[in-house]
């Protein structure tokens, strides 16, 4: 379980990463009306990894604990 929430939380954060310097960049060379575009899809983005990554750990809890959701 400890190798799978590793693996979760280093994709969280390259993904974060890579995120922000996306809307680092459109601050940088965008007019705002596509900056605040950027900033509005890298939350989207960011919550949809959170909730994917979620399910993935959850699934693999799931399987890990087999015993316990009798």
């Amino acid at each position: 379980m400890g190798a799978v929430t590793a693996w979760a939380l280093a994709t969280w954060a390259k993904v974060t990463l890579v995120l922000a310097l996306g809307v680092l960049l459109a601050w940088l060379t965008l007019t705002s009306g596509y900056f605040l575009l950027a900033l509005v899809l890298a939350g989207l983005g960011e919550a949809y990894t959170v909730r994917q990554l979620a399910r993935e750990w959850a699934d693999e809890a799931r399987l890990r604990c087999w015993w316990w959701n009798r």
